[in-house]
């Protein structure tokens, strides 16, 4: 059984490209900056631009909990992660 999850307001959804580095904000929480790929608008040379579209705030345990829905939803088992548990 799902979740049963409550919208009652609309949320779009954000295309992102990437990922930049996690960050340990050292009380439980983890913020990720997610960014996608565009051309610049200031250069003319083609250059690549990564632009910020979401920053996402999750506590451990919904980080591990990502980590096994994304492995189960792609089919992947490798290196144990897929027994992933929080160690105090």
């Amino acid at each position: 059984m799902g979740l049963l999850l409550v919208e009652p307001a609309i949320i779009t959804d954000i295309f992102c490209s990437g990922l930049a580095d996690a960050e340990d904000l050292g009380d439980g929480n983890f913020r990720f900056t997610l960014y996608a790929k565009q051309k610049s608008f200031n250069d003319y040379a083609g250059t690549i631009e990564l632009v910020t579209v979401a920053r996402l705030i999750m506590p451990t345990l919904a980080v591990h909990q990502s980590i096994k829905m994304t492995m189960n939803a792609l089919g992947v088992s490798c290196c144990g992660a897929e027994r992933l548990r929080l160690v105090h």
